[in-house]
C-alpha cells in the first residue's frame, strides 16, 4: 500500500530546511561569540587592567573600585584586533581544512574498501543496484554517480560522498544488497540521492571545517601557554606573563567549549538533514513504503546498521544509519532514532505488531534472492 496520501513530503522538506537554517545560524553565532569573548578579555588584560590605583586631585594615590578600573582600562582597539584575530584563525583554518577534505567522492568510497561496479557487472545483485541508481538519477535529474559496493560489511547501510553532483559517489554495503528487496533498495538509493541534491555533503564539509577551526583555538592556546613557560618565566615582566597565561587558558577553555557546542550543532544539523533526505527520497520515489521498510529491517536486526570499517566513525554523519559500535548520547547522535524516522514516514507504525520489523534475517535474504531468480 502506498502511504503518500498522508505523507506530506513538501511540508517535511520545508520544516527540515527551516530548522537547518536556524542551526547553521547558531553555528556562525557560536564562532562570533567566542571571538567577542576572547577580544573582550584581551581588551581588559592588554589595556592595563590590574592597575588599581590612580592619582587624586591633590596628587595622592587613590584606590579605584574594581568595576571602574575595568571600564577605564578597557582598550576597545585591542579588543577588536584580538577578536578579529580569533575569527581569522577560525575562518582561515576552516578554509584550509575544507580544501584538504574536499575532493572526489570515489576516494571516500575506496577508503571504505569499496569496489566500483558498472552497468556491465555480471553479478545479479550489483546489476540490480546499478539499475536502481540509473533510475533514481533520472527521477532526481542528476548525473549518474559512481557506484561502489562495500563487500565486507554485513550490516545494512549506505552513504553518498563528494562535493558536488559531478564528483559524487554512492556506496552500498553487501548486507544491504543481500537483505533489501528492490523497492527498499530504491528507497535507500533515493535517500542518498537526496543528500546529493540537497547539498548535504557540502554543508557537512563546511561544518567539519568550522569545528576544525575551533580546535585550532585550543591549539593556539596551548602554544601560547607553552611559549610562556619556556621563555617568559623571568621576573622582569611578570604582568606580561600573567596576561599571556590568562589569554592562553581562555583560548583553551573557550576553544574546547566551542568544539563541544560545535559538535552538538553539527549532530543536530545532521539529524535535520536525515529527515530532509527521507522526505526528498519520498518525492523522488513517490512511495514512502520502500524507505520505511528498509529502516524497519535495520531495526529488526540487532546492530544491523553497524560497520566494522576503521573509517566508520569519521564518516558516520554521511551514512544512511548510525554505524558506530556504541550509540552516541542524544545531543551528539548524528541520526534520529529509527522509530522516529519510520513514524515520520508511516505514523501508524508499531514495532510490536509490524511484520517487517519482526522479520527474521533468513526471510529477508530469501525475499531479496527471489526477486533475482
Amino acid at each position: 500500500m502506498t502511504d503518500s496520501a498522508f505523507f506530506n513530503f513538501a511540508e517535511a522538506q520545508a520544516r527540515a530546511r527551516r530548522q537547518t537554517l536556524v542551526l547553521v545560524a547558531l553555528f556562525v553565532a557560536l564562532a562570533a561569540a567566542i571571538a567577542v569573548a576572547v577580544g573582550a578579555l584581551a581588551g581588559l588584560l592588554l589595556g592595563g587592567a590590574g592597575e588599581h590605583t590612580a592619582a587624586g586631585p591633590r596628587g595622592e594615590t587613590q584606590v579605584q573600585p574594581s568595576g571602574e578600573v575595568l571600564l577605564t582600562q578597557f582598550d576597545p582597539g585591542t579588543a577588536v584586533m584580538a577578536g578579529l584575530a580569533v575569527l581569522g584563525i577560525i575562518l582561515v583554518t576552516a578554509a584550509v581544512r575544507g580544501l584538504m577534505l574536499g575532493g572526489d567522492g570515489a576516494n571516500v568510497a575506496r577508503s571504505m574498501g569499496g569496489t566500483e561496479i558498472t552497468r556491465d557487472s555480471t553479478n545479479a545483485t550489483h546489476r540490480r543496484l546499478y539499475n536502481v541508481v540509473e533510475e533514481m538519477a533520472i527521477a532526481a535529474n542528476l548525473p549518474i554517480p559512481k557506484v561502489f559496493v562495500i563487500k565486507h560489511e554485513q550490516g545494512i547501510n549506505a552513504f553518498a560522498a563528494g562535493n558536488s553532483p559531478d564528483n559524487a559517489a554512492i556506496g552500498m554495503t553487501h548486507g544491504a544488497l543481500a537483505s533489501l528487496n528492490r523497492q527498499e533498495l530504491k528507497g535507500v538509493v533515493a535517500h542518498e540521492f537526496a543528500h546529493i541534491a540537497n547539498g548535504d555533503m557540502r554543508l557537512n564539509l563546511r561544518l567539519m571545517a568550522m569545528i576544525f577551526g575551533l580546535v585550532a583555538l585550543t591549539v593556539a592556546g596551548r602554544m601560547a601557554m607553552r611559549s610562556v613557560l619556556i621563555t617568559g618565566g623571568g621576573r622582569r615582566d611578570q604582568r606580561a606573563v600573567l596576561v599571556a597565561m590568562a589569554i592562553g587558558i581562555s583560548l583553551l577553555i573557550l576553544g574546547a567549549l566551542g568544539v563541544l557546542a560545535g559538535r552538538m550543532l553539527q549532530a543536530a544539523v545532521s539529524r535535520r538533514r536525515e529527515y530532509l533526505a527521507d522526505a526528498t527520497a519520498v518525492e523522488f520515489t513517490r512511495n514512502p513504503e520502500g524507505l520505511a521498510n528498509a529502516l524497519k529491517k535495520i531495526g529488526a536486526l540487532q546492530q544491523a546498521e553497524r560497520m566494522n570499517n576503521a573509517h566508520g566513525e569519521e564518516i558516520r554523519h554521511m551514512l544512511f544509519a548510525e554505524a558506530v559500535a556504541r550509540r552516541s548520547p542524544g545531543l551528539l547522535a548524528t541520526h534520529p532514532p529509527l522509530t522516529d524516522r519510520i513514524r515520520a514516514l508511516e505514523p501508524q507504525f508499531n514495532p510490536e505488531t509490524d511484520q517487517v520489523w519482526r522479520m527474521p534475517q533468513k526471510e529477508m535474504i530469501r525475499e531479496s534472492r527471489a526477486e533475482l531468480a
